[in-house]
């Protein structure tokens, strides 16, 4: 039985994500957020921190209900883990029993035992993220210049005489309190006053939320607050080969024009390496890899779940959307696509990265196919048309050990500003 019509549009739409992914990663310069946001939603800015395990990728939306209640919806980029479940019911139980006592001060909440035994909680559970972070910040402290110098400095007048080794909790606590000084100063470079900023971000989001909850004006709103966990939702797609898609491309000049742009490609060892990771089985090339279908099991992002759910609602004034990192190029494309329908979004910025294990969402698909694939065909014939000098960008984190921040090909580079890291395959 043949294809439909609009299995054959998704199909093509999918082949073409693919190619886009395996020329080009960084679409763009990354960009952030523009607007001001309200204490209900920096507060999930800050939950979004705190839930984000490993390499994860969670997002959330606050909802005031009618009854002046509190509801949260929360989405992650794989499955909820009954020590997930665990750890957020644990959470939830403190700002419930904090905001059923407010108003306090933040000191006096800091002095109940639960608040206390919640800041040990978040580290152990946040422990391998911020162990990375930290990482990156350790190696920018073994350089000797005077910015280093200087933050060392504040991390003994703060009480910590190795920075190196202390524990994470307390690196964090000395990198919050550094940086509100730290980002005035412009002769500090803007890499490492991001990983200072990381690094706090834990003792920071742990403060804000308890403050929050200590609050008189949202004693209602938390002490009844629910916390709705969405089931992620993954679908087995297969696309077209590599050859089949870009050949299209092609299709006004010789073959030879063709292969020689894949022989090209084949031949640079950093565009084969993006080549292999998108068409090869489990990392590792294959024969005839860019000559046959691939089927990849592609996941709906976080932000994209926590969307679709309340676009159920039928309302089109969507709000803020917390995300642990900044949403990649598709979903900043998607969300480009409905506020051209009058749609209200806010999202934490996008980092322009493009993902090929990217779901469709299922609203207003066909609409958004037709919108997406003009963009993703000039993505494409620019790098057709400039074939001798194409990007090739690495898909690891630029400031990682194992990877060159400045690796880069032909006539453009585009440096990412955020970890670069894939959603699970």
């Amino acid at each position: 039985m043949g294809q439909s019509k609009k299995e054959i549009l998704e199909k093509n739409f999918y082949s073409k994500v693919f190619v886009a992914r395996s020329v080009r990663f960084a679409i763009d310069k990354a960009s952030n957020r523009d607007t001001e946001l309200s204490s209900p939603n920096k507060f999930i800015g800050k939950l979004a921190t705190i839930l984000a395990r490993e390499r994860e990728v969670v997002a959330l939306s606050l909802k005031i209900l009618p009854n002046n209640k509190c509801k949260i919806y929360i989405a992650k980029n794989d499955e909820w883990l009954p020590k997930d479940r665990e750890y957020i019911n644990k959470v939830k139980k403190v700002l419930i029993n904090v905001s059923k006592e407010a108003p306090m001060t933040f000191a006096e909440a800091h002095e109940r035992d639960d608040v206390k035994k919640l800041a040990i909680t978040i580290f152990e559970y946040c422990k391998h993220k911020v162990i990375f972070r930290l990482n990156k910040l350790r190696k920018d402290i073994a350089k000797d210049e005077i910015y280093i110098r200087s933050f060392l400095d504040y991390a003994k007048s703060d009480g910590v005489d190795d920075v190196m080794h202390s524990e994470i909790h307390v690196i964090s606590r000395v990198c919050y309190n550094y940086y509100p000084t730290a980002k005035k100063d412009p002769t500090i470079p803007e890499k490492f006053l991001r990983h200072i900023k990381k690094v706090g971000s834990y003792i920071g989001s742990f403060i804000y939320i308890i403050d929050c909850a200590c609050k008189p004006e949202y004693k209602t709103q938390f002490s009844c607050i629910e916390l709705k966990l969405l089931d992620p939702n993954t679908a087995v797609k297969t696309v077209s080969s590599w050859s089949d898609t870009v050949k299209h491309y092609f299709r006004n000049q010789t073959n030879n024009v063709f292969y020689e742009f894949k022989e090209r490609c084949l031949n640079d060892p950093v565009i084969k390496e993006d080549l292999v990771r998108v068409y090869g089985k489990n990392g590792k090339e294959t024969p005839g890899m860019l000559d046959c279908e691939v089927t990849k099991k592609l996941r709906l992002h976080a932000e994209m779940n926590v969307l679709l759910k309340l676009m159920d609602h039928g309302k089109k004034d969507i709000g803020y959307i917390a995300v642990s990192k900044k949403c990649c190029y598709l979903c900043d494309l998607y969300i480009n696509f409905l506020k051209s329908k009058g749609y209200n979004i806010t999202i934490s910025g996008s980092h322009k990265k493009l993902y090929h294990f990217w779901e469709l969402p299922d609203a207003l698909k066909q609409e958004f196919i037709n919108y997406a694939t003009s963009e993703l065909d000039y993505i494409i014939e620019q790098e057709t048309n400039n074939h001798t000098n194409i990007i090739a960008i690495s898909d690891s984190d630029p400031d990682s050990d194992d990877s060159d921040p400045d690796r880069k090909h032909g006539f453009a580079a585009s440096y990412c500003d955020d970890l670069v890291i894939d959603y699970i395959n």
